[in-house]
């Protein structure tokens, strides 16, 4: 695995920036107001100062247009590699490379091979844009033996493949479930679950298309002992039984759940309780095809059919094609055929999304996948 970092502001690096910017615009970006006084020297930047454009530019590596920047300095680094190895898949190289912003994984059919012929063609192609491969983050590993990318573990277990949360993400995702619960040591606990729940949720849907559910199971147990800590040093003088029965609650067959019900404004009641992430249903992802466009209209169709299967993936999306199902009366509106629940359907829009045509349900059509546009 090999992860990039900026580390050089030489001439090298001002040169490339210049070929490729041939703009004389420039935008320059003020650090924030409230950055720490660590963070006062950027830990790279990019003085692109010339007579047509004499702003001087900085960007930040940790900057929000980190990725950005990274994504347009690292494009090409793939087609660099099938340049210099045109045979790798002919040959049982097993050459292939994911990139995400500035991490990228690279894969090879040998370790000697990597390290030999490969890493030197990576820090080739780095070189000329003042960059090197991190020491302590590039790695050469087999993959029995697993490696960490994007906060997944990937690794083959007995000749299967598997992808985990990693190790580090799910610590570093506790860790900051612990500080919010250790700040909101005197909270009401409406308003602690308030705050954990976006926690929990956006970590669980971001691990959801991978093998998370023993792992969203040992986490929902480490928030538990949390907050039964934090629901005993409330009450110092109460019983292990007093504080089970003021906090946590029995809702069907599951018992200490976190729970309260909260008096409303206008005097009614709303329960509010705790996520947990075991709760969350594992959806594999599916990759989109590599030469599909979203906005080349050839491509409609194609991202129209994804969009519906993944409209039925949430209530709300259920909820809107039931509404445009209804408006049609049950019934394909190129064939006027019905549209059962046993039968297969496409969802389309009315006004092509590349054409700005929305989302909206008065712009939906379910029909037949045979049924094709009218003209």
């Amino acid at each position: 695995m090999f992860r990039t970092v900026s580390a050089s502001q030489d001439c090298s690096s001002r040169r490339w920036w210049l070929q490729m910017t041939a703009s004389p615009f420039a935008i320059r970006f003020p650090p924030p107001r409230d950055r720490p006084a660590e963070m006062e020297a950027p830990l790279a930047c990019l003085d692109l100062r010339t007579p047509l454009t004499p702003t001087k530019v900085t960007f930040c590596v940790h900057g929000v247009l980190s990725p950005v920047l990274a994504n347009m300095t690292l494009d090409g680094l793939e087609a660099r590699l099938a340049e210099k190895f045109p045979k790798a898949k002919r040959t049982g190289l097993k050459m292939n490379m994911v990139r995400y912003a500035d991490d990228f994984v690279i894969t090879g059919h040998s370790k000697e091979w990597l390290e030999q012929e490969v890493k030197p063609a990576v820090v080739e192609f780095l070189a000329a844009r003042g960059l090197v491969l991190s020491p302590e983050k590039t790695r050469i590993t087999h993959i029995g033996e697993g490696f960490d990318f994007l906060g997944w573990n990937i690794r083959k277990y007995n000749g299967k493949l598997l992808m985990k949360p990693s190790k580090a993400n799910v610590k570093a995702h506790l860790d900051k479930i612990r500080e919010v619960i250790k700040a909101n040591k005197s909270a009401k606990q409406a308003n602690l679950i308030r705050l954990l729940n976006p926690v929990l949720r956006g970590w669980a849907n971001y691990h959801s298309h991978v093998v998370a559910k023993q792992t969203f199971a040992r986490v929902d147990a480490h928030v538990w002992s949390m907050l039964w800590r934090w629901a005993v040093r409330r009450h110092p003088n109460k019983g292990a039984r007093w504080v089970k029965e003021k906090y946590f609650k029995t809702r069907g067959a599951r018992h200490w759940v976190f729970t309260v019900t909260e008096k409303q404004e206008d005097g009614t009641k709303r329960e509010l309780t705790l996520l947990q992430e075991s709760d969350t249903p594992i959806q594999r992802h599916v990759k989109i095809r590599a030469d599909a466009n979203p906005h080349d209209p050839e491509w409609e169709p194609y991202f129209e059919s994804r969009w519906g299967k993944k409209m039925l993936n949430s209530s709300r999306g259920r909820v809107k094609l039931y509404r445009v199902w209804l408006s049609q009366d049950s019934l394909c509106p190129d064939c006027q055929e019905p549209i059962a629940m046993g039968t297969h359907w496409d969802v389309r829009h009315v006004v092509k999304r590349t054409e700005g045509g929305s989302d909206s349900a008065s712009n939906l059509e379910l029909h037949h996948p045979s049924c094709h546009r009218n003209p």
